[in-house]
């Protein structure tokens, strides 16, 4: 526990006490609390239970979690503030379209965009394993993921690879697009044995740094080797590829008469595909010569046909700015990135709101009063908890391992329950 406490020390240092000054709202729905408390204002949001509320009194938005809530009245004539992951671009409703019999149908999956690309927070095998349902439900028969990502924590891409090795491959038609792949995107995206470029693609570069940007070495760098030894057999390609992605190793390749390519992990081959020294990164051109793509494609109608395709149906709707039909999962995959993005922003002032109201509150001999920051403590340690609920991740962005993050809970609430006897 004295661990524990020394990382919320270093995580809340300098802490600031956000209270927000806004106008009061008017009061027009009412929260009940299982401890009796009760809270009037404005609900500016609900997702899944939980309850965003301007408070009439101050003007401050409180949270609540389902837990806590015994009842919820809402005025229907007060105004509502959309939940911030509709800024995502809606698919239209729209009445079903007829289906083509026999006719492939692909939906594009969209891994990462700019500001939103980090492996393992905006991309996770959680989120990918949520929208399966959707893809079956839209009669999906083809997925491409188109990936666009920098690298992120290096816990994800096996579990991404497990996802898609076993929920998606058995069900459909499994294809990666690369725009951008680099070190743990890439090492998601390795598993797929169908993988395209775009014509501006780059992937490899599959290093592993830690603290002030020191290389894995030891056994640790053994286990990602020895990984991603794994999940290169998952996709049937030639290991050495990957290692020469991972560590500076050579890399070269002799293509028999037939075109099928020998890889050797020396200079020894017709082709130097990675000097010695360099960590190997492909980009769309070499993807290709060395018969590690299947081709390059500008569009995704280009991309249908590179995939053997003279007819098909791109599920989903059109939407302004995105060159193909966005489909219901990409729609979800779109929300969950802009609420994760939400919860990034502010996790910072969460953390602070909740240990600037617990110090206050350890000062103040008055119970009463000291109930009133207990509350205020409490509303910051549920957002907390809310954001690593939508995206367990985010305990590692906060500083925790996940059971750490359960401790450090598990000993907060203890710690606000103490200060109110």
């Amino acid at each position: 526990m004295n661990r524990i406490r020394e990382s919320l020390r270093g995580l809340l240092l300098a802490a600031v006490l956000i209270l927000g000054l806004v106008a009061p709202a008017m009061a027009g729905d009412k929260v009940t609390l299982k401890d009796g408390r009760t809270f009037e204002g404005t609900i500016t949001r609900e997702e899944n239970g939980y309850v965003w509320m301007k408070v009439s009194s101050g003007g401050m938005e409180m949270f609540f979690s389902p837990g806590d809530i015994t009842s919820v009245e809402r005025d229907a004539a007060t105004p509502r503030t959309p939940d911030p992951a509709a800024a995502a671009p809606a698919v239209k409703d729209a009445p079903p379209k007829a289906r083509k019999s026999g006719v492939p149908r692909i939906a594009i999956l969209t891994l990462g965009e700019v500001d939103k690309e980090m492996v393992g927070v905006y991309i996770t095998a959680d989120s990918l394993k949520s929208i399966i349902p959707a893809l079956e439900e839209e009669g999906v028969t083809d997925v491409v993921f188109k990936i666009y990502s920098g690298g992120g924590y290096a816990i994800e891409p096996e579990k991404i690879s497990d996802v898609i090795e076993n929920e998606y491959k058995p069900r459909f038609r499994t294809v990666a697009w690369i725009e951008s792949a680099i070190s743990a995107a890439a090492m998601s995206m390795h598993c797929i044995e169908e993988i395209y470029f775009m014509p501006q693609g780059n992937y490899g570069a599959c290093t592993m740094w830690s603290g002030a940007l020191v290389a894995a070495k030891g056994r640790t760098l053994e286990e990602a080797l020895y990984l991603m030894e794994r999940i290169s057999q998952r996709g049937h390609y030639n290991p050495f590829i990957m290692h020469s992605m991972q560590v500076s190793d050579p890399l070269s390749v002799t293509f028999d008469q037939d075109g099928k390519p020998n890889w050797s992990q020396d200079e020894s081959g017709q082709y130097i595909v990675n000097p010695a020294g360099q960590i190997l990164t492909f980009n769309a051109a070499t993807a290709e010569k060395y018969k590690f793509s299947r081709g390059t494609a500008r569009t995704h109608e280009e991309l249908a046909k590179l995939m053997g395709y003279q007819e098909v149906e791109f599920v989903g709707e059109k939407v302004p700015g995105i060159p193909w039909p966005v489909c219901k999962a990409d729609q979800e995959l779109r929300k969950f990135r802009d609420r994760t993005r939400l919860d990034e922003t502010h996790m910072r002032n969460y953390r602070d709101g909740y240990q600037s109201n617990v110090q206050v509150a350890q000062s103040v001999q008055d119970r009463q009063e000291r109930g009133k920051f207990v509350g205020k403590a409490r509303t910051f340690l549920d957002k907390i908890e809310a954001t690593v609920k939508n995206n367990p991740n985010m305990a590692i962005v906060i500083g925790f391992g996940p059971d750490d993050f359960k401790l450090w809970m598990a000993e907060q609430r203890r710690l606000l329950r103490d200060l109110m006897k």
